[in-house]
C-alpha cells in the first residue's frame, strides 16, 4: 500500500516537472542515493566483477554513480510514460535489427527475446511492442493489486503486455500464437539457476529464454538497449542465435545458455555504466 502511493506521488511530480528540469533531479538523487548507499553493495560487486578490480576502486565507485544517474532517468522517463505519444517514442529510440525479428517471425513460432537490465529496457520492450504487437514483457508480480496495475497500464500504453514470472507456461500459449516474448537473463529472481561461468565466475544466470526457444521451436534473438544521448536512446535486435540440440537435454540447454551468456557479455561489457542490476547475481 505505501509502495502504491510513493509510486503515484513520485508519477505526480515526475508528470508535472518539465524535462530539462526532471534529469537533474534525477541525477542529483542518483548521487545522493550512492551517498546514502542505497542498495549500493549489490551494485558495486556487480561492476567490481565485471571489471575484475575490488569494489572499493575508484572506477567502481565512479561506475555506479553513473547506473544511479542513468537508471533514475530511466525511471524518470517510466514515470512520465503516459505523457509520451507513441510517436515520440519511437523518435526517442533509433533502432536497428527489426529484420531479423520480423524473418524470424516469419516461421510463425513467434519469438524469444533475451536481454539484460541495461538502459531503459521497458522502452526497449515497449518499442518492440509498437512495431510488431503481440509482445508480451516477462515481470514480477506484487503482492498489492493496485501497484501490478500501476505498471501494467504504464506499457500497455504502448502496447506491452505484462507476463508475470509466477505464469510462465503462458509464454507457450503466446509463441503459439507467434507473439514475442522478452525476457530479462541476467538475474533469477527465484534464486534456483544451477550457476555458470559468467565473467570468468560463478553466477546464477537463468536459462528460461533458452528453454522457452528449444521447447517451441522459437527463435531466440538478443536486443539491448542503453542511452545514446541526454533524450534519445539507441537499440539492437541482433540476430537469432544458432540453437544446438542434443537428446540429453540438460546438454542442450547448457551449451545454448552458454551461447547467449557470450552475447550478455559483451553487452555488459560494453555499457557497464548504464547496467541497472541492484541484486548479487553471483554464487561466490
Amino acid at each position: 500500500m505505501l509502495a502504491f502511493i510513493g509510486y503515484k506521488f513520485l508519477e505526480f511530480i515526475a508528470r508535472v516537472i518539465p524535462y530539462p528540469l526532471a534529469y537533474p533531479i534525477a541525477r542529483l538523487a542518483g548521487r545522493l542515493s550512492v551517498k546514502a548507499g542505497i542498495n549500493l553493495a549489490p551494485l558495486k560487486k556487480n561492476i567490481a566483477m565485471v571489471l575484475d578490480l575490488d569494489k572499493d576502486h575508484p572506477r567502481v565507485h565512479k561506475t555506479a554513480t553513473t547506473v544511479y544517474e542513468h537508471w533514475l532517468q530511466n525511471v524518470t522517463d517510466f514515470l512520465k510514460h503516459r505523457n509520451i505519444s507513441k510517436k515520440k517514442l519511437k523518435e526517442r529510440i533509433e533502432i536497428e535489427g527489426f529484420d531479423h525479428l520480423g524473418q524470424a517471425l516469419k516461421k510463425g513460432k513467434g519469438a524469444v527475446i533475451f536481454t539484460a537490465h541495461i538502459g531503459n529496457f521497458e522502452w526497449g520492450a515497449c518499442r518492440i511492442a509498437l512495431e510488431f504487437g503481440n509482445t508480451w514483457g516477462i515481470g514480477m508480480e506484487r503482492r498489492f493489486k493496485p501497484l501490478n496495475h500501476f505498471f501494467e497500464s504504464k506499457r500497455l500504453s504502448k502496447d506491452l503486455n505484462t507476463l508475470y514470472s509466477n505464469r510462465a507456461l503462458n509464454i507457450f500459449k503466446i509463441l503459439k500464437s507467434n507473439g514475442i516474448v522478452a525476457i530479462p537473463t541476467d538475474w533469477d529472481p527465484q534464486n534456483k539457476s544451477v550457476p555458470v561461468h559468467f565473467f570468468g565466475k560463478k553466477a546464477k544466470i537463468p536459462y528460461g529464454a533458452v528453454y522457452a526457444a528449444v521447447k517451441s521451436g522459437a527463435p531466440l534473438l538478443p536486443s539491448f538497449i542503453h542511452r545514446k544521448d541526454k533524450y534519445t536512446h539507441f537499440q539492437v535486435i541482433g540476430k537469432p542465435l544458432d540453437l544446438v540440440r542434443y537428446q540429453d537435454k540438460q546438454k542442450t540447454l547448457n551449451e545454448n545458455r552458454q551461447k547467449m551468456i557470450v552475447v550478455l557479455e559483451e553487452y555488459i561489457s560494453k555499457h557497464i555504466d548504464q547496467w541497472e542490476m541492484f541484486h548479487n547475481i553471483w554464487a561466490e
